[in-house]
């Protein structure tokens, strides 16, 4: 199942399941997600549901639908990605198996040290299936575990993990807010699940142990996540509740 969580600067407001084969966004009632916002138009966008593949279409909204800081007319919508309507912010979430289908078909040239870039969609590799499904539990039950920012300056020295998804990037409504001058809306997305913790990038330039983060990857205590120049160490916890 796949849904959408809207927020509106650090505040959650909604989690909306995408049920039907097109679900409407605007401003006014009659979409089924409504956004009280002048800066969003009455019929604004939709995300249609084409068998495996979620479509995000600008519906010639006046000020225009943004996925991952990009603007966009279509999208073929990504575990992860960030879509911005007027001051709200829609983080598209797959919950189960159904993001094996939309990351597993092979892409035609695909480089898997380096990131491509359509005008469509990010381009991903083959990802191994039984992996894939570790990665794909439904739940959040898992204990929670923090970053230790090991460089850089930031707010905080720690950031508890403990939101189903925690968004890393410049943007106001992003949960750990970073300060370089050229730093992304949202740069990655941190998601908590049963069985631990992945990382998907929203944009390229994000180092995983300090390689390319490509696509959605596992968590491991000790993991080492490198955003704009700030360096977070990953922390897991014991059952106990110690941190290890």
């Amino acid at each position: 199942m796949a849904k959408v969580i809207v927020k509106f600067k650090e505040t959650v407001r909604s989690h909306i399941t995408l049920q039907k084969a097109c679900t409407s966004i605007g401003r006014t009632s009659a979409n089924d997600i409504a956004i009280e916002n002048l800066a969003v138009s009455r019929r604004h966008a939709e995300i249609v549901r084409l068998q495996d593949r979620f479509l995000l279409r600008d519906l010639h909204s006046s000020n225009g639908t943004y996925v991952n800081g990009l603007r966009i007319v279509e999208h073929t919508l990504c575990d992860g990605d960030t879509i911005l309507i007027g001051k709200h912010t829609l983080l598209f979430i797959v919950d189960d198996a159904l993001a094996l289908a939309m990351v597993a078909a092979p892409k035609v040239g695909h480089d898997p040290d380096t990131f491509l870039r359509s005008t469509m969609e990010w381009e991903v590799p083959v990802v191994d299936a039984d992996a894939a499904t570790t990665l794909l539990a439904a739940s959040v039950d898992s204990p929670p575990a923090f970053l230790l920012v090991r460089a850089g300056s930031l707010e905080q020295d720690r950031y508890l993990l403990s939101a189903e998804a925690t968004m890393i990037g410049a943007a106001d409504y992003a949960d750990i807010r970073l300060t370089a001058t050229n730093a992304p809306a949202v740069a990655a997305v941190i998601r908590r699940r049963s069985t631990g913790y992945d990382i998907s990038p929203s944009e390229p330039g994000v180092l995983l142990n300090k390689r390319k983060l490509i696509t959605q990857q596992p968590l491991e205590h000790g993991a080492l996540i490198t955003v704009q120049g700030v360096i977070f160490e990953f922390r897991a916890w014991h059952e106990g509740g110690l941190p290890l």
